[in-house]
């Protein structure tokens, strides 16, 4: 049985698992064949040798025919893969695979269709591109503290040497066809920049913008090169004409193009991806056609949609008396905004009422002046706290739960409750196959399977039963999740995305599928704002000076997903606590604003959880994890980080007494 139907995958939540919009069309049979007509976010490259077409498509390559008809599928996409290039020889291809840990980039000889990584290990290598002669490839690399070089490397030999190393990153490296001229993207301070290095000449730039460039590719001639310009609306294909002085004009603004250079069989056409099709253009026309594509899948049923079971939390030692917490301003996490002069009445580690500011009989008042009251942060998915001590580091940073793969193993978690040693409560995670006993589920409020399953029966029998038993399972990423029929998605940098500019567009499917969570994973070196995080007062006096590798070659615009996106920090590999600030860091630039930002780290987290109105907001009822901070997180999310105090289950401790418990804490050791 099969369905025809265009299909475009959003760089959006609504893409990551196709659970809802791929579905089979009867019961029984459990599986069909569906066909993909449209795209979004991918690119296409022409074959030098025959005008075949290659593509990324739904975290594959695809190789099509160069007049358009049957796609045949290359790689299997359990790891996504992305920008396919043709060696100058059409023999091989040469492509990114964007892994949780970092990109890493891939050679597929296609008569052998054998498979060779060209990356060195723990190495993140982007945006490759072949020399012309052949035998080197160029890059964008992060092997230093200068952010992306442009690296090269000799295929032969193996050797590999640095082109640039400017402050910022340089990125999306493009030779001329008379292997002369290097052209690329330079980023530096938001400002953007499309470089020309010709031989044996000081560097020139060719076009300075204040928003994103993006794609570089040179004419076969050599006269000029087309680049994307991203602005507020769609983006703009541009071209700049190598003269002097260098002069730039507009050639395609009425298309949604899709952040893929343009390919060119000639000097007269190109081919390029645009409102969700693959196009070609004579270069002298204004109008475009498209060629078509249809690309066959075997998609799997979805498993049915199921509620998140709720969790009871319990608050262990409470502490005596009422305390009222007040401030200036307080974001429950309910209300949109905030809500002015509220008071928050705290008894035995509840809030037991919110209230207009008023005289309280038998409670302790503490008026803390102009903070901002906001519920106790969640980290859904953390690193693990090495030992009892971590707790007041953690807490110092406002995150007040944590997920952990080794929470059952901290021994420090009972006494976190402690006054004395207080810290964040961890809920245990697990990574589970199809032999773990799953009569451990009552102890796990997720559990993850690992990275590059197959999706066989036995994978996918393993995900039914800890679902049946109403345990979240997370899959590394959106191939394998709609595999395996996973509930959570962990790390927006593994969706079959090729770039973060693109706005993207839904199909009336798409529209009517509500998608799976996303635990974002998305902070690295990248990430702006991250050397300002690393030199905080929190992260200095905890000595917590280490800083993140580059993991993201293209983050997705997660701007007004429909979908559920959760904070969650492990992969950045910080110390818990400084790690979730540098997510939520990251999800303001990936387009989310302050609200949707504080809601990833509050009520998106505990529902994912099955812990809604216990945690993650303010309201009656609610364990009473608080952080008062100073400034407008709203409008600045870096303005989490000014923490004024923390109250966990109730109990009160300004930044300076956990501050001083985490050091004292840490000479003991």
């Amino acid at each position: 049985m099969s369905r025809t139907f265009g299909w475009i995958v959003l760089p959006r939540l609504c893409a990551l698992i196709a659970s809802g919009v791929l579905v089979a069309l009867a019961s029984p049979p459990s599986r069909a064949d569906v066909i993909l007509t449209e795209g979004t976010n991918f690119g296409v490259d022409v074959s030098p040798a025959d005008g075949s077409i290659a593509l990324d498509l739904l975290g594959s390559i695809w190789l099509l025919p160069a007049a358009g008809g049957q796609a045949r599928q290359l790689t299997d996409g359990l790891i996504p893969v992305s920008a396919p290039r043709w060696s100058p020889d059409g023999a091989s291809l040469v492509y990114q695979v964007n892994a949780t840990g970092g990109a890493e980039i891939w050679r597929l000889e296609l008569n052998s269709m054998r498979n060779e990584r060209l990356s060195q290990p723990d190495i993140h290598d982007q945006d490759v591109a072949w020399h012309p002669q052949g035998e080197r490839i160029v890059y964008a690399s992060e092997r230093g503290t200068t952010g992306l070089d442009i690296w090269e490397t000799d295929l032969p030999t193996r050797l590999r040497w640095r082109v640039t190393s400017h402050p910022g990153d340089e990125t999306e490296p493009t030779w001329s066809a008379n292997g002369r001229h290097l052209a690329y993207i330079q980023k530096t301070d938001e400002h953007y920049a499309l470089v020309l290095r010709r031989q044996g000449e000081a560097e020139q730039h060719l076009v300075v913008s204040d928003t994103p460039l993006s794609a570089p590719s040179w004419r076969p001639d050599g006269s000029l090169l087309t680049y994307l310009r991203h602005g507020e609306g769609r983006p703009t294909l541009e071209m700049v004409i190598v003269s002097d002085p260098p002069l730039t004009r507009v050639m395609i603004a009425e298309e949604q193009h899709f952040a893929s250079p343009v390919s060119w069989r000639d000097r007269s056409h190109f081919v390029y991806t645009a409102d969700g099709q693959i196009k070609t253009r004579n270069f002298a026309d204004r109008r475009s056609r498209t060629l078509p594509f249809r690309a066959v899948i075997m998609e799997d049923e979805a498993p049915p949609p199921r509620t998140i079971p709720k969790r009871e939390l319990i608050v262990a030692n409470p502490p005596s008396g009422r305390l009222v917490i007040r401030g200036a301003r307080l974001f429950d996490g309910i209300w949109k905004g905030y809500r002015p002069t509220m008071d928050v009445l705290i008894d035995e580690g509840l809030i037991v009422e919110i209230a207009a500011r008023r005289d309280w009989s038998n409670a302790t008042v503490l008026d803390l002046g102009k903070v901002t009251i906001l519920p106790g942060l969640i980290d859904a998915w953390s690193g693990s706290p090495r030992d009892d001590h971590d707790g007041p580091a953690i807490l110092s940073y406002g995150v007040t739960t944590i997920v952990s793969q080794a929470g059952t193993n901290v021994p420090g978690n009972a006494l976190w409750e402690d006054e004395d040693l207080p810290g964040p409560r961890v809920l245990p995670a697990a990574t589970v196959s199809a032999t773990t006993d799953r009569t451990e589920k009552a102890d796990y409020f997720l559990v993850r399977m690992l990275p590059g399953v197959a999706g066989n029966e036995q994978d996918k029998d393993a995900v039914a039963a800890w679902r049946a038993l109403g345990v979240p399972v997370i899959a590394s990423n959106w191939v394998n999740g709609r595999r395996i029929g996973a509930d959570i998605l962990l790390g927006a940098d593994a969706l079959p995305t090729a770039s973060q500019h693109s706005q993207g567009m839904a199909t009336r499917q798409e529209r009517n599928t509500a998608p799976p969570a996303l635990i974002s994973a998305l902070a690295d070196a990248g990430t702006p704002g991250i050397a300002t995080l690393i030199d905080s007062r929190q992260a200095n006096e905890l000595r917590q000076k280490k800083r993140p590798g580059r993991r993201i070659a293209g983050a997705p615009q997660l701007a007004a997903i429909p979908a559920l996106v959760v904070a969650g920090s492990q992969p950045n590999g910080l110390a818990p606590g400084l790690a979730l600030h540098a997510e939520l860091r990251a999800l303001r630039a990936a387009g989310m604003n302050g609200e949707e930002v504080l809601l990833s780290a509050g009520r998106n987290a505990a529902k994912m959880l099955g812990l809604d109105n216990q945690v993650g907001t303010i309201t009656p009822g609610a364990m009473a994890d608080l952080v008062l901070v100073s400034g407008d997180p709203l409008e600045n999310t870096a303005d989490l980080l000014n923490i004024v105090a923390v109250v966990r289950n109730g109990r009160f401790f300004s930044l300076i007494s956990l501050l001083e418990r985490a050091n004292s804490a840490s000479n003991v050791e």
